[in-house]
């Protein structure tokens, strides 16, 4: 593969390639995303599937930016988002309800991870199309004005401002599952991941 230099960033020696390997997206994105929405330490951020693979990097990445973030995930995922530095709340019937008791002060910022209805539900906390991102750009999503977004509206460094951040401790990535190379054990990861339920990032390792 041939690139130019630019778009290279050198893995930290501490980090294991697996754990290399599934920045790129998860850390562009949440990057990108936040550029997009104007992402600032006062904000209250709401993320939605806060607990999966890109979800899981920018909860922490958002915390450590300074905001207070809200994550949606599934009450078995509660704990492990409580962990990033999240503030827990549930999906399902009652969620705007959820959300307006457990923000310390009003929503101001909302980044849809996953679709549906969550860029509906920001607008029917008060959001303005500016202040929420989607990186599912839905029919609905759009008539409320909210923002395609994510790795696009990435810049150089962004990449290695995560790195440096995962190799400082500072951002843990969590591996869902690891798969060798073969056949069969890559459909078993393109089954995990279509149940929607998967905690942080599918690797395939090549021998």
């Amino acid at each position: 593969l041939v690139t130019s230099a630019q778009n290279i960033v050198a893995k930290p020696e501490n980090l294991n390639f697996e754990v290399a390997a599934a920045l790129g997206v998860a850390g562009e994105t949440a990057c990108g995303a936040f550029r997009a929405i104007d992402l600032k330490p006062e904000d209250v951020l709401v993320i939605s599937a806060a607990s999966g693979g890109v979800g899981a990097v920018a909860v922490q990445l958002a915390v450590h930016r300074g905001a207070t973030v809200i994550g949606i995930a599934s009450e078995k995922n509660a704990e492990f988002v409580r962990s990033l530095g999240a503030i827990p709340v549930a999906y399902g019937d009652g969620l705007k309800e959820r959300i307006l008791k457990a923000a310390p002060t009003p929503v101001t910022k909302m980044l849809d991870c996953y679709g549906g209805e969550y860029i509906p539900l920001g607008a029917e906390l008060g959001l303005k199309g500016s202040a929420m991102g989607t990186l599912i750009p839905t029919p609905k999503a759009m008539i409320k004005g909210a923002q395609f977004t994510g790795a696009r509206h990435a810049q150089p460094g962004d990449l290695k401002e995560v790195a440096d951040l995962v190799a400082s401790g500072d951002i843990d990535v969590t591996l869902a599952h690891v798969y060798p190379f073969k056949l069969d054990s890559i459909r078993d990861g393109y089954k995990e991941l279509g149940t929607g339920h998967v905690r942080g990032k599918l690797v395939v390792t090549i021998p």
